[in-house]
């Protein structure tokens, strides 16, 4: 083979490396970015919840959460709550009110109506970590603990955009007081709808 054929194949071989290049360059500069996580989201649904329906939700939560109770001035438990939602992705104070009014309006317990408490936000984190371990010398123990946890956890697994809400009769926005304190953690179920539990917090 003669230097001028082996030079032709170098610069053929050259040539295709060279485009292959160029193509891989551009379809990096063209390609969409990924969708962001919508706000709250760490982590999409694994392929096993991706599937469920909000009845299959409500079953897995509704049997997490019996048993665990919310230890304030009195103790109440967690019943379940749910919503259809219209297109909406945040959830949002006013979001709650609207769709929740009739749980909270409706138990003679609660403060209300719902449409005119006091309202604040608290962290989810931090709520989880609250009953990650208690002292078998206080209240709640070890026992109430155990059950939160457990209950949060079906909460995490089945639900995204997670938030925790007070809603009270007295205080000042983001400070909630009152008698009957309606406790809400909500997400968004994988159909996309809203869910998740409501206790009542006793403060005086």
């Amino acid at each position: 083979m003669t230097r001028c054929m082996h030079a032709r194949r170098f610069l053929l071989l050259g040539s295709a490396l060279l485009s292959l290049a160029l193509v891989a360059g551009c379809a990096s500069e063209t390609a969409a970015p990924p969708a962001a996580a919508e706000e709250g989201d760490t982590e999409v649904f694994s392929e096993e919840v991706r599937s469920k329906t909000d009845a299959e939700v409500k079953a897995a939560i509704e049997a997490a959460a019996a048993g665990a109770i919310y230890v304030s001035e009195s103790d109440y438990p967690f019943t379940y709550v749910t919503a259809k939602l219209e297109g909406q992705k945040t959830i949002t104070q006013a979001l709650v009110r609207e769709k929740l009014a009739s749980y909270v309006d409706g138990d003679p317990a609660a403060d209300k109506p719902l449409a005119t408490l006091v309202a604040m936000n608290a962290s989810w984190p931090e709520w989880k970590k609250r009953f990650d371990s208690c002292s078998p010398d206080e209240y709640p123990g070890p026992t109430e603990c155990a059950a939160i946890k457990k209950m949060n956890d079906a909460l995490e697994k089945n639900l995204r955009g997670i938030k925790l809400m007070y809603f009270g009769r007295d205080g000042s926005p983001g400070h909630v007081d009152g008698v009957g304190v309606s406790v809400i953690i909500v997400g968004r179920t994988p159909a996309g709808n809203l869910a998740g539990v409501r206790t009542i917090a006793i403060w005086t």
